[in-house]
């Protein structure tokens, strides 16, 4: 008799005689509060993801920190446990110089790296000859293929005329476009021994990971080596980054939930409006046979069950949106925009945030109607006597 009920109820709110107006606007809205909840973070998750993609193909999932255990023993141990365990690893030497092109100077991050345990992912298809560039720096000084650059760096000096900055020259064999300015304006790549050479000191002081499972496989030689080496994450390093990104995201999802709340007065309305029109079917119920108090139980279900189906509909009518953008070729975007489709990333937390934020607002403003009607209705015996 219960499948009775709600079939009668529901359709009673669509068929076209009793049509509840109101209520449908109001579902409606929840449906659409659903669709644009999902909707927002899996593009907003997709574009985030993009930057932190490409900046981490750049610098890495993250590092080993040797800068205070430059010592031979300590490195070799660490290189041959690698080597054991099959990790994909980068030894560099890592320094903050001036790279001068002619009468130029601009600031760079210049990455030593030992190309002989193999050339990181991000400049395998780059001719990694000499230095490779980050296109913001390249175009700073006016650097072309061939150029000749020089690195000047302030914390290396020969004292033989009065502590001058040591230097080398190289030359410039391909660049680097990450698309993100942080990095492109900033960094360069050189084969290893360049580096030494300026600081005439044969030293490590950094081991990279450019794949979360290394580095996570990493991090259990690294403690069994010696506890006190530093492993540094690419989220330790973006510190600030990664807040603004959290930041950004519950703004967005803060608003949205915002306007579901102006959805849930509509939900309220309806609720009032639908429940005080079928009072007298509620009471042919009664006089049926069904207790008072299930028909009362079965009326507050009937609310969870209109707002769990809209909010599902809009769920799935997002997903399906989603998955469109995904696949299909149609390029939305500007020509300056550095995403060439809008991208989408989805997870099962975003799924489960855009359901029930919805439902919750939807059931617990519900309930406020349904609390009101209760209690005007509290004996039905007494309504049907204020009727006649």
């Amino acid at each position: 008799m219960n499948i009775h009920f709600f079939k009668y109820f529901l359709s009673y709110i669509f068929k076209t005689k009793t049509r509840q107006r109101l209520l449908l606007i109001a579902v409606v809205g929840l449906l659409i509060s659903s669709f644009s909840l999902v909707v927002l973070q899996g593009v907003m998750g997709g574009l985030q993801n993009g930057l932190i993609n490409r900046s981490k193909a750049a610098l890495g999932h993250g590092f080993i920190d040797l800068i205070k255990f430059q010592d031979k023993k300590t490195y070799h141990s660490l290189v041959d446990r690698f080597q054991d365990a099959k990790i994909d690893f980068y030894p560099e030497y890592e320094i903050e110089l001036m790279l001068k092109n002619d009468n130029r100077l601009t600031p760079l991050i210049l990455h030593g790296v030992d190309y002989k345990f193999g050339v990181p992912p991000f400049l395998n298809k780059r001719d990694n000859s000499h230095t490779v560039l980050g296109s913001d720096v390249a175009n700073k000084v006016n650097a072309y293929f061939e150029s000749k650059i020089q690195f000047i760096s302030p914390a290396h000096v020969d004292p033989l005329f009065g502590d001058v900055p040591r230097q080398v020259t190289s030359k410039v064999s391909d660049f680097y476009m990450s698309e993100l300015q942080e990095i492109d304006s900033l960094h360069g790549w050189v084969r290893l021994p360049v580096v030494q050479n300026l600081i005439r000191k044969r030293s490590i002081n950094k081991i990279v990971f450019y794949d979360a499972q290394s580095l996570n496989q990493a991090q259990y030689i690294v403690k069994s080596v010696n506890p006190e080496i530093p492993i540094v994450t690419w989220e330790k390093m973006n510190r600030s980054l990664v807040w603004a990104l959290a930041l950004e995201t519950n703004v967005m999802l803060f608003l949205f939930v915002g306007m579901s709340f102006l959805v849930a007065i509509c939900i309220t309305s309806g609720f009032m409006i639908f429940f005080d029109k079928i009072k007298g079917d509620l009471i042919s119920f009664w006089i049926l046979g069904k207790s008072q108090k299930e028909i009362f139980k079965l009326s507050y279900m009937l609310t969870h069950i209109v707002s769990a189906l809209f909010a599902f509909i809009g769920l799935l009518a997002g997903i399906s949106f989603l998955m469109l953008l995904q696949h299909n070729d149609i390029n939305f975007m500007p020509d300056f925009f550095v995403e060439r489709r809008i991208p989408v990333k989805l997870d099962t937390f975003k799924i489960l945030i855009s359901f029930v934020i919805p439902y919750v607002i939807s059931v617990v403003f519900s309930y406020f109607s349904f609390n009101i009607f209760k209690k005007e209705s509290s004996s039905f015996l007494r309504v049907i006597r204020n009727a006649g």
